[in-house]
C-alpha cells in the first residue's frame, strides 16, 4: 500500500512538472549568413564607395582650383592673393566639414538599418520559438552568454534558413526594380 501511493505521488509530481524546451542561436554566425545583412553590407559599402568617389572628384576639382591660384599667384596683388588664399582655406575646410557630415549621415543610417534588422530577427525567434514550443531560445556568441549548447539544441542553421527564406519572398519584384535603376542612376553621375 504504502509503495502504491509512493508511486502515485512520483507519478502525479512527475506529470505535473512541465518540461521546458530550450534551443540557442550562435548570433555571430546567424549574422554572417542571414541574406538581409548581406545587402545592407553590399549598399553600405556601395554608398561609401559612390560618396568617395565624389569626394574625390571634388578634390581633384580643388586641387586644379589651387593649381591655377599658385600659376596666377605670381601676377595678382599680393592683397588679391591673400584674398583668394583664404577663400581656398574656407572652400577646403567646407570641403572637409561636407565630407564628413556626409560620412556621418551615411554611418547613422547604416545603423539604423542594421537596428531594424536586428529587430526583425529577434520578432522572428519570438514567433519562431512560440510556433515551435520553446521555452527559451538563448543567444550564443562570443562573449560567452552560452557556454556549451548540446548541438542538438543549435536552432542557428534552422532559423538562418527560415529568415533567408523569408527576406527572399520579402523582396518584391518593384523594390528589385526600384534598387536597380537608383544603382544605374549613381552609376551614371
Amino acid at each position: 500500500m504504502k509503495n502504491i501511493v509512493i508511486a502515485l505521488v512520483t507519478l502525479i509530481a512527475l506529470s505535473s512538472c512541465t518540461q521546458q524546451k530550450i534551443g540557442y542561436v550562435d548570433s555571430i554566425e546567424l549574422m554572417k549568413a542571414y541574406k538581409a545583412v548581406k545587402a545592407l553590407e553590399k549598399e553600405i559599402e556601395e554608398d561609401q564607395n559612390t560618396l568617395q568617389v565624389t569626394y574625390q572628384q571634388i578634390a581633384m576639382a580643388f586641387e586644379k582650383e589651387v593649381q591655377e591660384f599658385q600659376a596666377k599667384s605670381k601676377t595678382i596683388s599680393r592683397k588679391k592673393g591673400e584674398e583668394r588664399y583664404q577663400e581656398l582655406m574656407l572652400k577646403q575646410q567646407q570641403i572637409q566639414q561636407s565630407q564628413q557630415n556626409e560620412s556621418q549621415k551615411l554611418q547613422n543610417e547604416s545603423q539604423e538599418k542594421m537596428n531594424e534588422i536586428i529587430e526583425d530577427v529577434k520578432d522572428f525567434v519570438e514567433e519562431y520559438a512560440k510556433a515551435n514550443s520553446y521555452t527559451f531560445v538563448l543567444g550564443s556568441n562570443d562573449s560567452g552568454n552560452v557556454l556549451y549548447g548540446d548541438s542538438k539544441m543549435d536552432l542557428t542553421e534552422t532559423i538562418v534558413g527560415a529568415l533567408n527564406k523569408e527576406y527572399k519572398n520579402s523582396a518584391q519584384p518593384e523594390e528589385i526594380k526600384e534598387a536597380k535603376e537608383i544603382e544605374k542612376t549613381l552609376k551614371e553621375e
